[in-house]
């Protein structure tokens, strides 16, 4: 039985079609660990500058050591099976990944300079704002996933700002670090 050229032309479509959705889902599993890692550090974070708003910075210099790290140790080992599928490319991405950090850190140390004196609130937003606007990038190259979950990010963010000024720390504990790790979970289930 042979294939009419229609029947091969829609067969080699749905193959094409498949091949992006799993793409997609195998992008969404690779992510979901770093989402809930750093929605546990957004919870602790944003908890521990509400208690304890004089040792704020303290507490986010530790965590974002420590989520750099934990990060970096996801990467490694996701850089292997990754390594065992293509062979020769293990190594590529880590020194990429701390140097995505840095620039990141740089960014963020240059709006704080041109801002001049900001309030810890507009502080506890922007960096929040910024990963939102990340993921929403993301998701429009990488799936819809990714797109949506920075929405909601930025959504959720901006909300506590403008009306809840007095909890805004602990609803993004809450919120905020809800979030990220409710969308590593789903972004698992793909």
């Amino acid at each position: 039985m042979s294939l009419t050229p229609d029947e091969a032309a829609n067969s080699l479509k749905e193959i094409a079609r498949t091949e992006r959705r799993s793409a997609s889902a195998y992008g969404y599993a690779h992510s979901s660990p770093y989402f809930v890692m750093w929605g546990v550090i957004w919870m602790i974070g944003y908890s521990g500058s509400d208690l304890f708003p004089h040792q704020a910075g303290l507490i986010w210099t530790v965590l974002t050591i420590v989520g750099i790290a934990g990060s970096m140790l996801i990467g490694r080992s996701r850089g292997r099976a990754f390594a065992t599928r293509h062979p020769g490319r293990e190594g590529e991405s880590g020194w990429r990944f701390l140097a995505t950090f840095f620039v990141i850190f740089l960014f963020i140390a240059a709006t704080y300079a041109v801002m001049g004196h900001v309030t810890p609130a507009q502080q506890a937003a922007l960096v929040p704002l910024m990963v939102a606007f990340f993921y929403a990038l993301l998701g429009i190259w990488k799936g819809g996933r990714f797109l949506i979950a920075g929405a909601v990010i930025a959504a959720l963010t901006l909300g506590g700002f403008f009306w809840l000024h007095e909890h805004f720390l602990l609803w993004m504990a809450g919120v905020g670090g809800g979030a990220l790790v409710l969308a590593g979970l789903w972004l698992r289930s793909v």
